[in-house]
């Protein structure tokens, strides 16, 4: 039998919130359309088990599994937000700490035939 993860114990109290409020709310979506769990994990091609595990928030769930309930749930389109780039103001601002801080032209002259 194999060795369960340990990340499920040692994740950080932010990351367990996060997922059990990821869980709650696929909860409620499904709530919301009046899917039962057992034909909600019939769509999404997955275990009652393991679509259970999801609105449970666990942890050691595979990302598949939250993806396929998420589809199955029609909320594909919701992810498109996750993480998107042009939203990561941090990311952008070290991004242009690290840009130079001025282009550098090429050795020899410049043609001015346009």
């Amino acid at each position: 039998m194999p060795k369960p993860l340990a990340f499920a114990t040692t994740a950080p109290a932010a990351v367990l919130e996060a997922a059990r409020e990821l869980g709650r709310r696929v909860r409620l979506a499904r709530v919301r359309r009046r899917i039962a769990l057992r034909e909600l994990a019939s769509r999404a091609g997955v275990s009652y088990d393991t679509a259970r595990a999801v609105e449970a928030g666990n942890l050691v769930t595979g990302l598949g599994a939250y993806l396929a309930v998420i589809w199955a749930l029609g909320l594909e389109r919701e992810l498109a937000d996750l993480l998107n780039p042009d939203s990561d103001v941090e990311g952008k601002q070290l991004e242009l700490a690290r840009a130079p801080e001025r282009a550098r032209s090429k050795k020899g002259k410049l043609d001015a035939d346009f």
